[in-house]
């Protein structure tokens, strides 16, 4: 069996592709998915616009939480390459990631719903 950080750093760079893939996605569907909003509008299509975007910043939160947990599984294999007393830092593995609910939720604080995410989309 192969050791615990070539492990990490493999499946780290699998979470840091499809963060790739899903960005490229996101480029692709978003021109279909934001037309030009006209400024007199009906409501059912801001409403309608306004979901989308949504979709595209849903998507955005997704790509940023697996380039987060690919940095986290990373700095695990760094860490675990430097100790070799079996004993692992979350705290030191967490210093690159950028969204404060992953960071809580991976040290068991703060975990929402099922379904749920700590904070929403924002709107522009």
């Amino acid at each position: 069996m192969e050791p615990l950080p070539t492990l990490l750093e493999r499946t780290a760079g699998i979470l840091a592709d499809s963060a790739r893939l899903l960005l490229e996605i996101e480029d692709s569907i978003a021109p279909l998915l934001t037309p030009t909003l006209h400024r007199n509008a009906n409501p059912e299509a801001q409403t309608s616009h306004r979901a989308r975007v949504v979709s595209l910043q849903k998507i955005d939160l997704l790509s940023q939480t697996l380039e987060d947990l690919s940095f986290w599984l990373e700095d695990l294999a760094s860490e675990a390459r430097r100790n070799t007393s079996g004993a692992l830092s979350a705290e030191s593995a967490t210093s690159r990631l950028r969204l404060a609910d992953l960071r809580l939720r991976l040290h068991g604080q703060n975990i929402p719903p099922l379904g749920e995410t700590c904070s929403g989309p924002i709107l522009f």
